[in-house]
């Protein structure tokens, strides 16, 4: 288990559309749409239990996709053996049925490596469809995830894996770490998100002892030729942010440490957080300036700890519209069972109560 300044055990877990240039005007435009400052309030979500891994087993760090035919993809961190704590990536598979999802068993689909990086844990996935080149070989999906080497949790690092199939197998790419931390004293870089901007580049998130959160694009399409852009922060923005687009906004969803039970540890977050900017805000912009939207506290799951949130998007980190968000999280108990109270929970707030129409 590796605690450490920005996550847990394990770690955890846009600005340009597609190329789309987005004027000062669209932001103004786009603040007369919220409610902030007005008599809209914080949208309370609906929140519902999603699946588990079973007694003896953890999962959190979720990174939901959905395909186009309604079918949705949980990549998450779980344990192999009940009771012991180390982390694997795992996927549920969840099928759209007239009662909601069913959820299939996970399966463990990639491992800790022999040797080098990662050996210890592997965690906090992201996947996209994005066709990437290597070798000769052509791939449709990469998943980008964190690795350590350490049992203290620090000097963890960013890997590459890539898939024919959204299912697997995921090959790791054999020049991993793709961000590297040289620091083996501090927590490292991990924690990661990517975005879809176009047929060469992702925009990669990520969390980083040097600055905090971070992001940069970084042209995949082909592995043999990887080409690394200038690193910005959003300062303030704390632990644990996944951030996704919209046609219209950027939304963050972040665990956050509010008015904490002292006897609850502070490496745990009891509030996971969603927030927005218009897409003509500069991204860069402090965490304390997005427009809040909503919570999961205490109040909604009823459990004390809400954590290690992630946004349901589509294959390429987008989400499907503006009306509604679903925020995955992971709730959890305090006292000895804690860990083994990690379960999957979903929270669906009504973006519809929150900004105005634009039409």
């Amino acid at each position: 288990m590796r605690y450490g300044q920005f996550k847990y055990h394990g770690t955890m877990k846009k600005n340009g559309l597609y190329g789309i240039l987005i004027t000062g005007a669209l932001s103004l435009l786009m603040y007369s749409f919220t409610g902030k400052g007005e008599d809209k309030g914080p949208v309370i979500p609906e929140v519902n239990y999603e699946f588990s891994g079973g007694a003896g087993f953890y999962n959190y760090a979720p990174s939901v996709i959905q395909d186009e035919y309604g079918i949705r993809y949980a990549f998450v961190c779980q344990n192999l053996e009940p009771f012991k704590i180390v982390d694997y990536i795992y996927l549920y598979k969840g099928i759209p049925t007239k009662n909601g999802y069913k959820w299939q068993p996970g399966t463990r689909i990639l491992n800790p490596s022999d040797s080098g990086w990662d050996i210890n844990h592997i965690c906090d996935p992201d996947v996209r469809k994005f066709k990437t080149t290597y070798n000769g070989q052509t791939y449709d999906y990469i998943m980008t995830y964190l690795g350590t080497d350490q049992w203290d949790n620090h000097h963890n690092q960013i890997g590459l894996a890539i898939s024919k199939n959204i299912e697997g197998p995921y090959i790791k790419f054999d020049r991993n770490p793709i961000v590297g931390s040289e620091d083996k004293n501090t927590w490292g870089v991990g924690q990661s998100t990517s975005i879809v901007l176009n047929d060469s580049t992702v925009r990669l998130f990520y969390s980083n002892s040097k600055g905090g959160f971070t992001y940069r694009d970084v042209v995949l399409n082909n592995l043999n030729n990887i080409k690394f852009g200038e690193e910005k922060k959003i300062t303030g923005m704390g632990s644990n942010n996944y951030p996704a687009f919209s046609k219209k906004n950027v939304y963050m969803v972040s665990e956050r440490r509010i008015n904490m039970d002292k006897q609850i540890p502070t490496w745990v977050g009891n509030v996971s957080e969603l927030t927005c900017l218009p897409l003509g805000r500069d991204l860069s912009t402090p965490g304390d300036q997005w427009i809040k939207i909503g919570t999961v506290t205490p109040a909604e799951s009823r459990f004390p700890r809400n954590h290690n949130p992630g946004i349901l998007t589509d294959e390429r980190g987008y989400v499907f519209n503006d009306d509604e968000l679903v925020m995955y999280f992971t709730p959890a108990m305090t006292g000895s069972n804690w860990l083994w109270s990690y379960d999957m929970y979903s929270a669906t707030f009504d973006l519809r109560k929150f900004f105005k129409s634009s039409k």
